[in-house]
C-alpha cells in the first residue's frame, strides 16, 4: 500500500512541510487526526522504513508520535497538537520543559538509540497546551553503542538553555556530564538532575 492509494481516504488534507528525505501532510483518517511522513522520493524509502523501526521502540515508552498506519512509502502516526519549543520555552517554564527533555533523553539513552539532535532541539520537539514534550523526527535515530542524548542535551543546556534555568555552576555540571559520559548509570543521571534542582 502507497500513500497515493489512501490518499482519496484522508480528509482535510494538507501539506504541513517538506524535508530532503520526506514530506509531512496532516488530515483525518478512520476518524483521527493524523500525520503522514511520505519518502519524497523512492531512494528514501529506506530512510522512511527506518524512522518507523524506531518509533515502535520508542512509543513503548511513551515518546514519539504514536504510529497508526504504515505503508510501502511512507507511515503515519497520531498528529500532535503542539508549537515548536523555539516558540514556547521561556524562564517561566523553561524548568518544566528541560526536566521533561532530560528524562526522555535518559529513556533513548537507556534503549540505545541516538536521536542525534538533543544538542539543538528547536524545531524537532514539540510543546502542547499542558506543557508536555513530544520528540518528533527520529528520521536521523541510529541504533547503536554511542549514545550521547543526555550529554549533547547538557551540551544545549551549557550554550543556550541556561538562559531558561536558574542559575547554577557551569564547571559542576560540566563535570557531572563527564562522569554521565563515563558510566551512564541511574546514579550518575540522578546527580544531574538533583544538581540542577529537578526531581526524579
Amino acid at each position: 500500500m502507497k500513500f497515493d492509494d489512501i490518499k482519496d481516504k484522508i480528509k482535510d488534507l494538507q501539506l504541513v512541510g517538506k524535508g530532503w528525505r520526506g514530506i509531512v501532510y496532516k488530515g483525518i483518517y478512520n476518524g483521527k487526526k493524523v500525520a503522514f511522513k511520505v519518502a519524497s522520493k523512492k531512494e528514501f524509502i529506506p530512510n522512511i522504513k527506518k524512522e518507523s523501526k524506531v518509533l515502535k521502540i520508542v512509543n513503548k515508552e511513551g515518546i514519539g508520535g504514536k504510529i497508526v498506519l504504515e505503508g510501502d512509502d511512507f507511515i503515519a502516526y497520531e498528529f500532535i497538537e503542539g508549537e515548536p519549543l523555539i516558540k514556547v520555552i521561556n524562564r517561566n517554564n523553561g524548568k518544566v520543559i528541560i526536566s521533561q527533555l532530560l528524562k526522555q533523553a535518559r529513556i533513548l539513552d537507556k534503549l540505545g538509540i541516538n536521536k542525534e539532535e538533543f544538542h539543538r532541539p528547536y524545531k524537532n520537539v514539540l510543546i502542547d497546551k499542558n506543557l508536555k514534550v513530544h520528540l518528533i523526527d527520529f528520521e536521523r535515530a541510529k541504533q547503536g553503542k554511542n549514545i550521547q542524548n543526555v550529554n549533547q542535551l547538557i551540551q544545549f543546556i551549557l550554550t543556550k538553555g541556561h538562559e531558561y534555568l536558574p542559575e547554577f555552576n557551569r564547571e559542576k555540571l560540566i563535570e557531572l556530564a563527564k562522569k554521565y559520559k563515563k558510566e551512564k548509570t541511574d546514579e550518575n543521571f540522578r546527580k544531574i538532575l538533583d544538581f540542577l534542582g529537578i526531581k526524579d
